[in-house]
């Protein structure tokens, strides 16, 4: 009796790259989602983490340059507004490129149309704005901390005018001539 042996079957080479197509899209959807997730929770998170700096690191202390804590806020909300709209932009681009498949003109047309367009300027302009916001924190926060262990121009204002008052009274009687009780 002879055995044979089972040989596997081996797909045409079209067919390996039709698989490896479809998986190169599924890792590039997924690498996309992660990247929205990530720009979403680093630009939440960054907003937060601002917040607790200005109270607990500066806390009462005047703020140096706030146009720089100000302007980090406004790119990390952009961000995420980027980002969310990207969602959605994405979504109509899967609607749009569904039609297209049941109208027949995807081999036409773009798939997606200009939604998918929208996606990729979104995308690119939350990780942007995310950026920008990290470059204006830092730079609100090295102008802080510098003035950190520095007594402030508030508390400095009151302490030199009150040494200059000790001054110029401790020297008022030294340059005026001493009033003499009255003889009697």
């Amino acid at each position: 009796m002879k055995f044979r042996r089972s040989q596997p079957e081996f797909k045409e080479p079209v067919d390996v790259l039709s698989d490896y197509r479809k998986h190169l899209q599924t890792a590039e959807q997924k690498s996309q989602e992660d990247f929205d997730k990530t720009v979403l929770s680093l630009s939440g998170g960054a907003l937060g983490i601002s917040f607790v700096f200005l109270k607990d690191v500066i806390g009462p202390n005047p703020v140096v340059d706030p146009g720089l804590l100000f302007a980090a806020w406004v790119a990390w909300g952009s961000s995420t507004f980027c980002v969310l709209a990207s969602y959605y932009a994405s979504h109509l681009a899967l609607r749009r490129a569904i039609r297209q498949i049941d109208e027949g003109t995807i081999r036409n047309q773009k798939p997606g149309g200009v939604f998918r367009n929208f996606t990729a300027i979104l995308n690119a302009a939350g990780a942007v704005l995310f950026l920008v916001g990290v470059f204006a924190i830092v730079l609100f926060a090295n102008a802080n901390l510098k003035t950190k262990g520095e007594p402030s121009a508030k508390f400095k204002a009151p302490a030199a005018s009150s040494s200059s008052a000790a001054a110029s009274s401790a020297s008022a009687p030294a340059s005026a001539p001493a009033k003499r009780p009255p003889n009697t």
